[in-house]
């Protein structure tokens, strides 16, 4: 079955179910059974293995190959059971878009997912990080003529650690592989991870520098509009992380502009018990100050990551600290110096896509 699906795949007779989409507005799709879709095109292609399939392996596809497969896809994430294919054949799963989560529960025999960039014939850096439960299986990056190990629970590398590949001619192949012990009994084990996709320029190849270099003007301005999180503060502390290949900065912020998850809580939130927060500022639309910390503004502390490559070293003064959120981590992008930051907002105010505050 691997070997025949491979062939369809390179052939161009496998698509994506129906029902897949894009991923924006509205809920996810009810789960619908569906035939695997085959292109007009390639009917002439089938014609060829229609005679040896009926007078050799007729009766023996039907029985063995899962045709009827009931799952969730809405093309972002992929929901599914391994009950389903009764531990018969690969499932392929296509996902385009550009971050997403597939969640396989009872894993048996394996599935091939297939990752695109939602930007056609676009190559990206693809990154995916497994659940916290993850169990039951493990999952090989597919290479040239091989499976290259890329996570397992026993791979000897922190479980958190975000494991990153890059594409080829604008899509990747992931094979999740059932461990054979998963099928022995019913116990509920769920294999599943979340993935990132960043497209890259047309015609280049991914630099891990890249993230590292400093923001140009047009950057700042679409980061200051569109980022996940914006603020104005000073560096406390800057820790670096070998094992995840991570430099996390603490920031002390004066004044929170905008955050879409509560990466910055109130200051006295992050005590040196670790306490939960008790007041935090999420979904912030607008600049956010009040009583409370020095001088009668509040303050908040957060903490944000760059990659360990950077070499990020703590400076003195406010800094303008911009940034994205990345499978579930808050990733520091831009971060100027706030009295840089004031002459390019009062030279593109009257131009710029959104309120500029400083």
């Amino acid at each position: 079955m691997w070997e025949m699906y491979l062939k369809e795949e390179v052939s161009g007779k496998s698509s994506p179910p129906r029902g897949g989409g894009g991923g924006g507005g509205g809920g996810r799709p009810r789960p619908q059974c569906h035939l695997p879709a085959l292109h007009p095109t390639s009917i002439r292609g089938i014609k060829t293995t229609v005679r040896w399939t009926l007078s050799f392996g007729c009766l023996w596809m039907l029985l063995t190959t899962p045709l009827l497969v009931c799952a969730e896809s809405n093309g972002c994430d992929f929901y599914g059971s391994g009950l389903e294919q009764d531990g018969r054949g690969v499932q392929p799963v296509y996902l385009s878009c550009s971050s997403g989560r597939v969640e396989w529960q009872y894993p048996r025999a394996g599935l091939r997912v297939i990752l695109r960039s939602p930007h056609k014939d676009r190559d990206f850096q693809a990154c995916i990080k497994g659940d916290p439960k993850f169990e039951g299986a493990r999952i090989y990056l597919e290479g040239y003529r091989s499976l290259l190990p890329l996570f397992a629970l026993d791979d000897g590398r922190p479980q958190e650690l975000v494991r990153c590949f890059t594409s080829y001619k604008g899509q990747a192949a992931l094979y999740v592989e059932a461990e054979p012990s998963a099928a022995d009994d019913l116990k509920k084990e769920v294999a599943a991870f979340d993935y990132d996709l960043q497209t890259l320029a047309k015609g280049r190849i991914y630099d891990p520098l890249e993230e590292c270099r400093p923001c140009s003007e047009d950057e700042i301005l679409r980061l200051y509009c569109s980022g996940d999180f914006v603020a104005r503060g000073s560096i406390e502390r800057v820790e670096d992380d070998s094992d995840l290949a991570t430099t996390t900065i603490t920031i002390r912020a004066s004044k929170l502009f905008q955050q879409t998850s509560p990466v910055f809580r109130h200051a006295h939130a992050h005590g040196s018990d670790g306490g939960k927060a008790l007041e935090s500022a999420y979904g912030i639309s607008n600049s956010i100050q009040g009583g409370g910390g020095r001088g009668g503004v509040a303050e908040y502390t957060g903490r944000v990551d760059v990659p360990i490559q950077c070499g990020a070293r703590a400076g003195e003064g406010e800094f303008l600290v911009m940034g994205v959120m990345r499978l579930g981590k808050p990733i520091l992008r831009c971060a100027p110096r706030h009295a840089e930051w004031v002459k390019i907002a009062k030279a593109a105010r009257a131009n710029a896509q959104c309120v500029l505050e400083t």
